[in-house]
């Protein structure tokens, strides 16, 4: 069972770092349209909380390695990058900024929470108490997630109604 654990950890990291090499952009991107401003924002959001998910499947394994998450938080950083390239729109930096914060707060629960329930997972012997360390560490991270959720959630609505666009296609919660 490890060995298959392995295999789906390393093939869903291959799976992303392919995919965060496609979608990488240089320099300063100009978007003309509301639409599309809204959908690079989006794919942006969703490549990293892609990222998220493949660092819970691999935080929770018995093979988790630290090195592993700082390879996830260096493919957030990336696309975070792309996000702080992008230019205001129309004079309104906000919607922006927002994603900018959230891609923010994953990095810092890739390096934070889910480094230390990984270090706890491989420490601590009695796995009561490391469940119980993990879950209060869930909790706390879950918590800090909804409000950088809802931050984010509350700019995209507010750039939609300013832009008259309707929201389709929101990142995966």
């Amino acid at each position: 069972m490890r060995i298959k654990s392995l295999f789906i950890a390393a093939a869903i990291l291959a799976g992303f770092i392919t995919g965060l090499t496609a979608c990488g952009d240089g320099g300063k991107k100009e978007i003309t349209r509301a639409e599309d401003y809204d959908q690079y924002i989006t794919s942006r959001i969703t490549q990293m909380q892609q990222t998220l998910f493949a660092v819970q499947k691999v935080t929770g394994s018995e093979a988790a390695e630290l090195g592993d998450l700082d390879r996830f938080g260096a493919q957030i950083d990336s696309v975070a990058t792309n996000l702080k390239e992008l230019p205001d729109y129309k004079g309104n930096g906000s919607y922006r900024d927002a994603a900018v914060r959230l891609a923010d707060f994953y990095k810092r629960s890739v390096n934070g929470s889910y480094a230390e329930i990984a270090r706890i997972y491989k420490e601590v012997k009695d796995t009561a108490m490391a469940d119980n360390k993990v879950n209060e560490l869930i909790i706390k991270l879950q918590e800090e997630e909804t409000l950088a959720d809802d931050a984010f959630v509350k700019e995209r609505e507010a750039f939609a109604a300013s832009n008259k666009i309707p929201l389709e296609g929101a990142p995966v919660k």
